[in-house]
C-alpha cells in the first residue's frame, strides 16, 4: 500500500478557497483581516505570533529545494455548526540559503515555544527537519523586540541537547512530553549511531582480515616487498584511518617513481618507500645498514625533486605541497637496545620530514586502531 504523506490527512474532496465562500472561524478571520492591512515591516512577528496561536499543527515539507510550512488551521462547518482544522495557508521560505536556515528556525522556534506541534510531510524531509530543529536547540532563535532589534530566544519548553545523547536514552521518561519534532530527534540520533556501529564493524572485519595477512607475510623468510606492497596496497587500513587513500607508483616527471602517495581527508599528499620485512635495518657494529641508507636516500630525493619542481609536481597530485617521506623497513626483533636507541635519534635527526617505521610497529598502530574498534562496537 502506498504510504501518504502527513499532509494528505487534511485534504478534502471539498475545497476551501482563500475569499472566504464558507465561513471561517471569526478569530482566524479577524487575524487574516489584519495581517493584510498591516505592515509586513511594522508587525510581522505579531502576525506570525497570532497566526501561530490559531494552528492546530505545523508541517514541513521541502519542494523543488525550498522550505514550506503547511498551516493547519481553524475553520467553521456551516451545515453542522462544527468548528474542523484544514489546510489553509501555505509559508515558503525564500531567500538564500542563509536567510532560509534562519527563517525556518525562527518559524520552529515560535511553533514550539507555544507548543504547536510539528511533524515532516514525509520520510524524505525527517533529517532536514531534525537538522534544524537541533540548530534550534543549540542556538535558540532569533526575533525583533519592540524597537525592531533582533533578540535570541530560547523556548523554555524544549529539550536540551543532553537529552538525546546516546547514553542517556535507558534513562528517557517517557512519561513526559516530548513533542513530534522531540521524538523525530530520537529517531535521528538512533539511526546514526546504528549507522556509526554497522561502519565500525565493517572497519573492524576490514581491518583483522588485513592484520592477519599481513602478519602471515611476515613469517616469511625470503625477501617480500611485492608481496607487501600488494598487501597494504589491497589494505590501506593498515596504515590507520589518516589517509582517505593511497596511490601506488607515482611517477614523479621522468626521474622517480615512489612506493606510495598517500593522500589525506585534506587532499595534502606524504610519500612512503617500502623494503622488504627481513632485511637489516642496522649492521651488527650498530652503523645504519646500506639498505637503510638507500632507502632514506630515496626519500631525500624525491623531497628535494618536489620542492624544486613544486608548479609541476602538482599538475600529477594538486596536494603535492611540502610531503612528509615514511620508510618502512626490517622487523623490531632485530633490534637491540642499542640500535632501538639509534633509530630513535635517527627520526629525532630528520626532524619530521622522513619517518623510519619497521613492520611491528605498522601492526602495533593497527591492532591499537582494531582495539578501539572493539569498544567502539560493544
Amino acid at each position: 500500500m502506498k504510504k501518504k504523506d502527513r499532509l494528505s490527512k487534511w485534504k478534502k474532496n471539498e475545497k476551501f478557497s482563500l475569499v472566504f465562500e464558507s465561513p471561517m472561524d471569526s478569530e482566524f478571520e479577524k487575524f487574516l483581516k489584519k495581517r493584510n492591512s498591516d505592515s509586513e515591516e511594522e508587525d510581522s512577528l505579531r502576525s506570525n505570533y497570532d497566526l501561530m496561536l490559531m494552528t492546530r499543527e505545523l508541517i514541513f515539507d521541502i519542494k523543488k529545494g525550498v522550505p514550506v510550512f503547511h498551516y493547519i488551521c481553524p475553520m467553521v462547518d456551516s451545515i453542522q455548526f462544527k468548528l474542523s482544522y484544514h489546510h489553509l495557508l501555505d509559508s515558503v521560505i525564500e531567500g538564500d540559503e542563509k536567510k532560509r536556515e534562519r527563517e525556518v528556525i525562527n518559524t520552529l522556534g515560535l511553533a514550539t515555544a507555544l507548543e504547536v506541534p510539528i511533524y515532516p510531510n514525509n520520510e524524505k524531509v525527517e533529517e532536514d527537519l531534525a537538522n534544524y530543529y537541533q540548530k534550534l536547540i543549540k542556538n535558540g532563535f532569533t526575533a525583533p523586540d519592540e524597537q525592531g532589534n533582533d533578540v535570541k530566544l530560547v523556548p523554555v519548553n524544549s529539550k536540551k541537547m543532553e537529552d538525546f545523547k546516546i547514553d542517556k536514552f535507558s534513562k528517557i521518561d517517557l512519561t513526559k512530553f516530548w513533542s513530534p519534532t522531540d521524538l523525530l530527534m530520537l529517531k535521528q540520533v538512533v539511526k546514526d549511531e546504528f549507522l556509526k556501529l554497522n561502519n565500525a564493524h565493517r572497519t573492524l572485519t576490514m581491518l583483522e582480515l588485513a592484520i592477519e595477512q599481513l602478519e602471515n607475510l611476515l613469517d616469511i623468510s625470503k625477501r617480500n616487498e611485492n608481496s607487501l606492497q600488494k598487501c597494504i596496497t589491497e589494505n590501506p587500513i593498515l596504515l590507520g584511518l589518516d589517509y582517505a587513500k593511497i596511490i601506488p607508483k607515482h611517477k614523479l616527471g621522468a626521474e622517480f617513481e615512489v612506493d606510495y602517495a598517500l593522500e589525506k581527508f585534506n587532499g595534502l599528499i606524504d610519500l612512503m618507500e617500502i623494503e622488504s620485512s627481513n632485511l637489516s635495518i642496522f649492521t651488527k657494529q650498530g652503523n645504519p645498514s646500506s639498505y637503510l641508507v638507500h632507502a632514506e636516500q630515496q626519500v631525500i630525493d624525491w623531497l628535494d625533486w618536489i620542492e624544486k619542481n613544486n608548479s609541476y609536481a602538482r599538475n600529477g597530485l594538486e596536494g603535492l605541497i611540502s610531503p612528509k617521506g615514511f620508510v618502512i623497513i626490517g622487523r623490531s626483533s632485530s633490534l637491540t637496545e642499542r640500535t632501538k636507541a639509534s633509530l630513535i635519534r635517527r627520526n629525532k635527526a630528520f626532524n619530521g620530514n622522513i619517518t623510519i617505521l619497521t613492520y611491528d610497529d605498522v601492526l602495533i598502530k593497527a591492532k591499537s586502531l582494531r582495539d578501539i574498534l572493539k569498544i567502539e562496537k560493544n
